[in-house]
């Protein structure tokens, strides 16, 4: 390994909601358990074997499994333990960002060199878990975050799945269809299959400006690099002392595009606001989306040269915006504004000079061409 190499971990709670009910009545134990009142939030195995799954109306449920366990969703207690199980993976590293309740990256590049192996590091993560909280998790450590998150899908539950580098990410997916890879819902794929992409290994065959055409600019950027291992995104790392964030839950789930651009706008305009407020400057802004199956998935940006214009902030957004998947139903949107910076102590910093140079020149050169022009 080299120190230039990054090493994520993705850890996903197995089952989380109906794994800590099991957990607290043990006669539940060997039964399909269905948490959800309208929707299935969480089932567990034995429920998924009747063909059960996250966001499934109850109503199909009770048909296809009438005699599972149905419980109500207990928000207060599956939040109690989520805590506890962040504050056990904080004190392994302060590198984490926590996508959901029940899932995180964890940057473990700095720590995994104290352990003989992945597989040792694992086990004894997922050992921890177990032993503080009763409950289980399956792991995927890779070499960055897409890479970590396909392998933690691998095997469930309990599993524990390495993809080290391109190569053994290539294998990995080489006979994978298109739905694995992240963007892709069912719109995409209707896309993609009427021209006959249905495996990734059909996608790596189509050039890059080919995708764009067919995808749109952006979506069709993210395909071509997803399928392909490439994913630059770092673990926003989180801190509640350094960061602002507004979020709703909607019980009618969004669908339409113009509307979920609003109200990412009035979160940003209202986590904004605070931040003023509280005289602060930012560097990083992150979208966060929680699906109507319960899937969280967050985007992040950072700027140079910290800033409370927002102006700069809403360009950031349509950025963000444009790398969003649109094509499932939504029921959470999130604003986090972060890297923050007291306004009376904002100083420049190397960077920041840099970035001031870099952009009076591109804007001397503009100024230039404008005379030469005139």
């Amino acid at each position: 390994m080299t120190s230039s190499k990054k090493i994520i971990l993705h850890y996903d709670m197995d089952a989380f909601y109906a794994s800590i009910e099991i957990r607290d009545k043990p006669n539940l134990h060997g039964k399909p358990v269905i948490v959800g009142t309208s929707v299935i939030t969480t089932c567990n195995y034995e429920a998924r074997k009747y063909g059960l799954h996250s966001a499934m109306s109850v109503t199909k449920a009770r048909i296809l499994c009438p005699y599972g366990i149905y419980l109500k969703v207990d928000k207060e207690k599956y939040n109690k333990v989520s805590k506890q199980i962040k504050k056990l993976v904080l004190k392994l590293t302060n590198k984490v960002e926590f996508i959901a309740l029940d899932e995180g990256f964890v940057d473990i590049t700095d720590i995994i060199k104290n352990y003989t192996s992945y597989e040792v590091f694992a086990r004894k993560f997922q050992q921890g878990i177990s032993k503080h909280t009763g409950l289980s998790c399956s792991i995927g450590i890779g070499y960055n975050k897409l890479s970590a998150k396909l392998a933690s899908d691998a095997k469930k539950p309990g599993g524990v799945t390495f993809i080290r580098d391109l190569d053994q990410f290539a294998d990995f997916m080489s006979d994978k269809g298109i739905k694995l890879i992240p963007g892709v819902g069912k719109k995409t794929q209707e896309i993609l299959g009427r021209k006959n992409l249905v495996k990734v290994s059909d996608v790596l065959k189509v050039p890059l400006q080919e995708l764009r055409s067919i995808l749109g600019y952006n979506r069709g950027e993210m395909i071509y690099e997803y399928s392909r291992g490439i994913d630059n995104r770092k673990v926003s790392i989180e801190s509640k002392t350094h960061s602002i964030s507004n979020e709703k839950t909607y019980s009618t789930p969004l669908e339409d595009r113009e509307f979920i651009w609003a109200e990412f706008l009035s979160l940003l305009i209202k986590t904004h606001k605070r931040m003023k407020t509280q005289n602060f400057h930012t560097k990083t802004l992150t979208l966060k989306v929680r699906y109507l199956d319960r899937k969280t998935i967050s985007r992040s940006k950072s700027i140079n040269i910290s800033t409370e214009n927002i102006e700069k902030l809403k360009k950031l957004l349509s950025e963000l915006f444009e790398e969003i998947d649109l094509e499932n139903k939504i029921k959470l949107l999130g604003i986090n504004l972060g890297n923050l910076s007291k306004n009376k102590e904002y100083q420049l910093c190397f960077k920041d000079v840099e970035g001031i140079k870099k952009e009076r020149k591109i804007q001397e050169l503009k100024d230039k061409i404008n005379n030469f022009k005139n």
